[in-house]
């Protein structure tokens, strides 16, 4: 009977160990699946395709805009927009331990409308009231772009980053887009962020603040392996 409870143990272990490896394996394999999905992928004319599934990244913050010129197309906004920011995990995670932005880091920014219904009062704030209560709310997705950093494809680019737009209307969206001219959108990275934050707008971006307990706190509540 001890033999075969041996045994039977002996089996048993080599069953949770297997289960360790292939929990291991399965793990990698989600990571790297992950990571190929979030990169750019850039078509014969040069032009960077829109990355897939972008709203399952890291979201960073949340900006309101009152009505302005847009960044995407140059043209005034019909409403006042928000914008949602998002952080490709693996360069969200080396970023949160090191301050630093590996290459091939990839952020996306999407834009909404805000609600303007009859609910909802003028501008510039446009407070809409609800049964449960008052709050802006995001109305229709309305645009987005992305930031690149990659030192192989864009070594004369300040910091290696390149901006790409995939225009300014509901979804769906532009495929692609040619790197944007500097003065669209890098030149306002450059003057504003600078070197010292690597032209990122890291300042005043909630989830990047990586000041006292707020390094450990955005690393566990985003990505807690």
């Amino acid at each position: 009977m001890r033999k075969m409870t041996f045994i039977s143990s002996i089996t048993g272990l080599g069953m949770v160990l297997a289960g360790c490896v292939s929990h291991k394996e399965a793990s990698s394999d989600r990571i790297k699946a992950e990571r190929e999905a979030a990169q750019v992928v850039f078509d014969e004319q040069g032009e960077a395709l829109l990355p897939k599934g972008y709203r399952s990244w890291v979201h960073v913050s949340t900006s309101w805009l009152p009505i302005t010129t847009s960044l995407l197309d140059g043209m005034i906004t019909k409403t006042p927009e928000l914008f949602n920011t998002y952080v490709e995990p693996i360069a969200f995670k080396t970023y949160v331990k090191t301050g630093e932005w590996p290459d091939g880091t990839l952020f996306a920014k999407e834009f909404t409308t805000t609600r303007v219904d009859a609910e909802c009062d003028g501008p510039p704030a446009y407070v809409c009231k609800r049964w449960y209560g008052k709050a802006i709310f995001q109305s229709a997705y309305t645009g987005v772009a992305i930031m690149l950093k990659d030192k192989k494809r864009f070594p004369n680019e300040p910091g290696n980053w390149a901006y790409f737009s995939f225009g300014h209307q509901p979804p769906p969206y532009q495929p692609a887009s040619p790197p944007r001219a500097r003065e669209r959108c890098a030149q306002c990275h450059i003057d504003r962020a600078g070197p010292k934050l690597d032209y990122v707008f890291s300042v005043e971006r909630i989830g990047l603040d990586r000041a006292g307990d707020s390094r450990r706190d955005i690393l566990e509540a985003s990505l807690p392996d």
